[in-house]
């Protein structure tokens, strides 16, 4: 499991995609805040943003889009 921190970059990746999602500015024992207004709900191990089934939260600054489309 990712240990994540106030002021780490974090990026959210949909199927082969991924985008910047700012920098943590709040963690709770259930949820994590950006400065960019997401919001992601810890399941299981991982995050994933609040109120979707299929996008995850990663550590780092991501910016890839799936060339196929």
């Amino acid at each position: 499991m990712t240990e994540y921190q106030v002021g780490d970059d974090v990026s959210y990746g949909i199927n082969a995609d991924s985008y910047y999602a700012g920098k943590i500015v709040r963690i709770t024992k259930r949820f994590i805040w950006t400065d960019m207004g997401y919001k992601f709900t810890k399941i299981g191990d991982g995050y994933r943003s609040t109120g979707s089934k299929y996008s995850w939260m990663s550590k780092g600054r991501h910016e890839h889009l799936d060339p196929h489309f």
